[in-house]
């Protein structure tokens, strides 16, 4: 389940979070009253801003009671008692604080969840108008965790004798994907998203840098994807369940992105996702360490690193940034 679909959920269910009359008490009789009281209503489903239980969290239980006028608490706990009875793929519903609802998903739930943002990759990002940074002619095509097509188990295709060589159109941004970044490039359109110096950024360390952070994180999965293949590891989306919560924070976070589309919060988003990712790599590692054997959790946690690695790169494609697989 995605933020959107919990989004339409919550806003199916809310005329159910006041109690048996309330909502003809202040708009009148029948659904014509529902849709005044709901009409200003926006229903925003995020990562819980806090650490703590849950996968989505939602404050629309504030702007419900501003409008009808009973305890935000109250409206958060009718909804949480509606959204664990009707959403079959809410596993549980808590409020927190004086009428937050945080919401944690069935394992099957996140499992779909997970693979969907798997299989989305980076073309499903709208990539920004930019000049065209030439590919490198020795460099073949690879995909996100650097697979040739030989590699992946595709054949390549070889082109008729008489074909041009493909051109990108004028106004298209690099592949999603690079060997790796370029700094004079990424460093300036990073500093514009984000407002922050330059000089700053250019400092390329983890602590120093936000893009360094979210670069070396994209470039970290790729590294982590190459050698679970040559572990004999590949990503299962199956084995990904039960997440923990450190996996569950960074899951979270990674089905957040789609609500984002603006530059600033995006590029922000993404340091988020990195630090994130971060944490989990070093709670849950994803690959094997010293005598420890390989395992269908190594499986799992490499199939939510490649997740993270898809979102990384889209949004930093979106932002004209390469997403290096090496640095």
């Amino acid at each position: 389940m995605t933020p959107a679909q919990l989004s339409r959920i919550i806003r199916h269910v809310l005329p159910d979070a006041l109690p048996d009359g309330e909502i003809d008490r202040f708009v009148g009789e029948g659904a014509a009253g529902d849709a005044a009281l709901f009409k200003g209503v926006r229903v925003v489903v995020q990562s819980p801003p806090r650490r703590g239980a849950g996968d989505y969290a939602t404050g629309v239980a504030f702007q419900v009671a501003a409008a009808c006028g009973r305890p935000a608490r109250e409206i958060a706990q009718r909804l949480c008692a509606r959204l664990e009875g009707e959403a079959g793929a809410v596993g549980g519903a808590e409020v927190v604080g004086g009428g937050f609802v945080n919401v944690t998903l069935t394992n099957e739930a996140r499992v779909a969840l997970l693979r969907a943002l798997t299989e989305s990759g980076p073309t499903e990002a709208a990539a920004p108008t930019g000049p065209t940074v030439p590919a490198t002619a020795a460099e073949p095509n690879r995909s996100a965790d650097r697979r040739t097509p030989t590699e992946a188990g595709t054949p390549p295709t070889a082109p008729a004798d008489n074909a041009a060589p493909p051109t990108a159109p004028a106004d298209s941004m690099a592949p999603p994907v690079a060997p790796t970044d370029v700094p004079a490039r990424d460093i300036p359109r990073w500093a514009a998203a984000t407002g922050e110096d330059p000089a700053v950024l250019a400092v390329r360390t983890e602590r120093a840098s936000s893009l360094f952070r979210v670069q070396y994180a994209h470039a970290r999965v790729c590294s982590l994807l190459r050698n679970g293949r040559r572990l004999g590891l590949r990503p299962e989306v199956e084995s990904a369940v039960p997440l923990g919560a450190a996996g569950a924070r960074l899951l979270a976070l990674l089905a957040d992105r789609a609500r984002l589309t603006a530059a600033g919060p995006l590029a922000r988003h993404l340091d988020a996702v990195a630090q994130a990712f971060a944490a989990f790599h070093d709670v849950c590692p994803p690959l094997p360490r010293g005598e420890e054997k390989p395992g269908a959790a190594h499986r799992g946690r490499l199939a939510l690193a490649e997740a993270t690695g898809a979102v990384l790169a889209g949004g930093l494609s979106q932002l004209g940034v390469s997403a290096p697989a090496h640095l």
